[in-house]
């Protein structure tokens, strides 16, 4: 069954040191039985043009011929500690004396590139301990400078400064940039559980672009209303927020493994 992601509080980036929550755990190369990669996928991405504005743009529609008319050609993440539960186990205290409930992936903070154009693209790798994994907990935040690799992060992507969403495109033909802080710790759980067992799994998180602009009534919000201090911030970072679906996908097709989910 697809794994839907529950907002639970904060959000920023990722990195690449695999550190296990116990105190007793040796490190990944003790007992490494494979890989775990995430990749991502957008939903409403379209791999042709979208000529909704009188010309024609590569990107994820959001609006219609009918309606007001939004684009989104990019979209960029702030990603940030990776965590896998165990099966059976629980992240929900990393004090705890527990000895391998949680396995924590230390990212520095990491750009997520998500493809508007209608690809399935890996965002990292790393190895994981033997085992059954229930749950998938990361975190979406600001590209912090005060965490290590934030300043590397923003010095090569300055759009992100003071963000953890970007986003460009055209709103009735008139090009826009959104710029948003959204925060979420975001949690995925898998059923059945994910099994490290010597061969690589890859789970895909789908994000569903169609839903980041509009109102409930399903109504299309001009992006220039949800820059910070605007009339519509606050829905938007909600909606992002509440974007994102994961399932496992093995072969990076964006379609659950299990045939109940995809990202298309």
């Amino acid at each position: 069954m697809p794994s839907r992601l529950f907002v639970l509080a904060a959000a920023s980036t990722l990195s690449a040191t695999l550190l296990a929550c116990s105190a007793d755990s040796t490190g990944p190369n003790a007992s490494t039985a494979g890989s775990v990669s995430l990749s991502f996928a957008a939903k409403g991405a379209s791999t042709s043009s979208a000529s909704l504005t009188g010309g024609t743009l590569s990107g994820a529609v959001v609006g219609s011929a009918s309606s007001d008319a939004l684009v989104i050609t990019k979209a960029r993440l702030v990603l940030a500690e990776l965590e896998l539960q165990r099966a059976g186990g629980s992240c929900a205290d990393s004090s705890s004396s527990s000895s391998d409930s949680c396995e924590e992936l230390e990212l520095a903070p990491t750009m997520i590139d998500l493809p508007v154009s209608g690809n399935v693209v890996g965002a990292l790798s790393v190895p994981v301990p033997a085992g059954s994994y229930s749950a998938l907990e990361a975190k979406i935040t600001l590209a912090d400078t005060g965490r290590r690799g934030g300043a590397e992060l923003i010095a090569a992507h300055p759009e992100l400064r003071g963000a953890s969403v970007y986003v460009e495109g055209t709103f009735n033909g008139k090009a826009f940039t959104y710029t948003g802080t959204t925060r979420a710790q975001i949690e995925s759980r898998f059923d059945p559980p994910l099994v490290a067992d010597g061969s690589g799994i890859n789970v895909t998180v789908a994000v569903d672009l169609t839903t980041w602009f509009k109102t409930s009534s399903g109504a299309v919000i001009d992006p220039a209303t949800a820059n910070a201090g605007g009339p519509n911030a606050e829905l938007v970072s909600t909606n992002i927020a509440r974007s994102f679906v994961a399932f496992r996908d093995d072969d990076h097709d964006g379609r659950d493994d299990d045939g109940a989910g995809s990202a298309r």
